[in-house]
């Protein structure tokens, strides 16, 4: 029995550069709409980094256990997972965006800031995590091993 194999280097860049595309835009669009106040809480960043946390865990938990069963190829991982949500969440810009409130006098607000993102965001991701992965299950199956 052979194994699928998964996507081509050149099928799996090209779907990651897609995805980028869409969630640069995405991320752009966002700001567009919501740009953030020097000397605040960077609330458009925490939004997006926390959505992005918990949409990418949800598509890992669903996508790991569906690709696990059928063998599938994983180019729609690629471009939702690491293209659209890389793209759409911010690390480097969270940094940044920390790093000026506390040189700029705002230090409760850059730590507050840090904090809330890391305990959300892995709140959040782990949270996607578990309910994509019950979505991923098959139906009929409870997922247990006898």
């Amino acid at each position: 029995m052979c194994a699928e194999r998964g996507p081509s280097r050149t099928t799996a860049l090209a779907a990651i550069g897609v995805g980028g595309a869409v969630g640069t835009l995405l991320r752009a669009g966002a700001g567009a709409l919501r740009p953030e106040a020097a000397g605040r809480v960077p609330a458009t960043t925490l939004a997006v980094n926390l959505l992005g946390a918990l949409i990418l865990g949800l598509l890992l938990g669903l996508f790991a256990r569906r690709e696990a069963a059928a063998g599938r190829p994983r180019v729609l991982r690629l471009a939702l997972g690491t293209g659209v949500m890389g793209a759409l969440t911010t690390h480097s810009t969270l940094m940044v965006q920390a790093a000026r409130l506390l040189r700029g006098g705002h230090a409760a607000a850059g730590v507050g800031y840090l904090l809330v993102s890391a305990a959300a965001g892995i709140a959040l991701a782990a949270a996607g995590l578990a309910v994509g992965a019950r979505l991923g299950r098959a139906p009929g199956r409870t997922g247990r091993t006898p």
